[in-house]
Parts: structure tokens; sequence; C-alpha cells
């Protein structure tokens, strides 16, 4: 199974009377989201085949917009498990239960997706996700690897150890 790590995309500062989980995406949110989304999409290899979100706006939206432009025709699942500072050991669990062999993404916050990346894979080095960034994991035989890390901001892609390079370079795209 490929994992695919996506961050929200950017989101207004203030929803008056909705609280941080009514906070939707921002125009500059939308436009790095559907950019990101583009690339995906050019890559059958890379296309989502389920998509799973946090219920928080900002993370349905951005779901929304990977499913469009993935022509994904599925059920977008909204997960608690995706909410802000749950256990990662809850999503876990649901990612062992997931036996299709596809590309799944899940569309969540910082530091969470981090959180769950170090649990999956280990400290990969790279910080937290940029807002509309990705981090492509796989999962084969209990083992998972680092695929890339797309950066959002200028479209910058690192593969496996370019992932750790780049953080340890101080690289402005992995930071936050």
């Amino acid at each position: 199974m490929e994992i695919l790590l996506v961050r929200h995309g950017q989101a207004v500062d203030d929803a008056p009377g909705l609280g941080d989980a009514g906070r939707w995406l921002s125009a500059r949110g939308r436009k790095a989201t559907r950019r990101v989304a583009r690339w995906l999409a050019k890559s059958k290899k890379w296309r989502p085949a389920l998509i799973w979100t946090s219920p928080l706006v900002r993370a349905v939206q951005t779901a929304e917009i990977l499913a469009a432009y993935a022509d994904y025709k599925g059920e977008i699942r909204a997960l608690a498990e995706l909410s802000p500072g749950r256990d990662p050991g809850d999503l876990r669990k649901l990612l062992a239960e997931e036996r299709a062999p596809c590309v799944l993404a899940l569309v969540g916050h910082e530091p969470s997706l981090s959180i769950l990346a170090k649990a999956l894979a280990g400290d990969l080095g790279y910080g937290e996700l940029r807002k509309s960034g990705v981090l492509a994991l796989s999962l084969e035989e209990g083992r998972t690897k680092a695929r890339f890390l797309l950066d959002p901001a200028e479209m910058t892609v690192w593969k496996g150890s370019e992932i750790a390079r780049a953080a340890s370079a101080a690289s402005p795209a992995v930071t936050k």
C-alpha cells in the first residue's frame, strides 16, 4: 500500500462563530492545493484510490480538491482519527485493517501527520509538512519506506534519502 500524508492547505485565520474546526481554505490555500493535486493526478502511480480526511473543514476541502483532480469517484471518508491531537496508534489500527493494495491519501494536520510518519517509518528528518505538502510512504510486508516529500511552494520533490539531506541542509522547503 502506498500512503500519501497530505497536510491541508492554508486556511483563513479566523472563522467567526465556527471556531477552529470551521476554518476554511483561503484563496492561497486552494491555489496551492490545486497545484499539488494536479501534480499527483498526472502520475497514475500516485493518484489516490482511497481518500480519508480529518473532519475539519479545511481538511475536507483539501480532500475534495484532491478527489476532483484525481477523478476520484469513491467516498471521501471523514475520520475522527485524523483530527488534530489524536493518538497515531488509532490511525495505525485502521491502516492495518485496510487490505486494498492501492494509494491511500490521508488528509490531516500537523504535527499529527509527522507524528504518524515517525510511528510508521521512523524519523525521516524533515520536520513538519508545509501546508498542502505531501509525504509519500510505501508499506510493504511490515516495512515502511519514504518515497518522496513534495513541497508545494516551489513544487520541489525529494526522494528517499534526499528527504533527510534536504532537511539537514536547512532547505527552506522543509522548514516550517
